[in-house]
């Protein structure tokens, strides 16, 4: 019986620890989301009305913006978070959040009819996808969460970036 207790001790301790460390995760990329609108900056066509930051798939991301966002804009506009169950279901967006369990290559290439011209920062966190459509992706590497930057890719929407945000990523091509 006391190999038991020690063991649902152990068990109940880790998932309180890895539990503890996505919500930390979680936080670190809305930080990071919410920051891009700073670094990066739309062409005239896109600053008008909602500055909207979209998330797909489901994930804590999405109350954590919102509740960064709250009262807060980029430029004169508004920022609004909207939430979108799949890549089927996307509008426009300034800055779209696809989960890893939605960025597979079909998802990817829905996103990228839905949002058509529109200048969309598309941000990821599956390995691989900065060198598919995604401007920026999210990776750890020894243990510490960095992102990927798609040059090309964030040229091809549109987009201007900061020399202080590319300071910061690992670039690839």
């Amino acid at each position: 019986m006391k190999k038991f207790n020690i063991i649902f001790i152990i068990l109940l301790f880790s998932s309180l620890t890895s539990s503890k460390i996505y919500s930390q995760e979680i936080k670190f990329k809305a930080i990071f989301i919410y920051n891009f609108t700073k670094h990066f900056e739309w062409p005239p066509n896109a600053r008008t009305g909602d500055f909207v930051i979209g998330v797909v798939g489901k994930s804590q991301l999405y109350d954590k913006l919102t509740q960064m966002a709250t009262g807060r804009k980029v430029g004169n506009q508004p920022i609004v978070v909207k939430k979108f169950r799949s890549t089927k279901d996307l509008t426009q967006c300034h800055i779209l959040f696809i989960s890893e369990f939605n960025s597979g290559t079909n998802s990817m290439n829905t996103t990228k009819s839905k949002i058509g011209k529109f200048p969309t920062l598309i941000v990821t966190e599956k390995e691989g996808m900065a060198y598919k459509n995604a401007a920026i992706n999210f990776i750890i590497k020894d243990q510490k969460m960095q992102f990927e930057m798609n040059k090309s890719n964030i040229s091809k929407c549109g987009l201007k970036v900061s020399k202080y945000l590319q300071n910061l990523a690992i670039i690839v091509e």
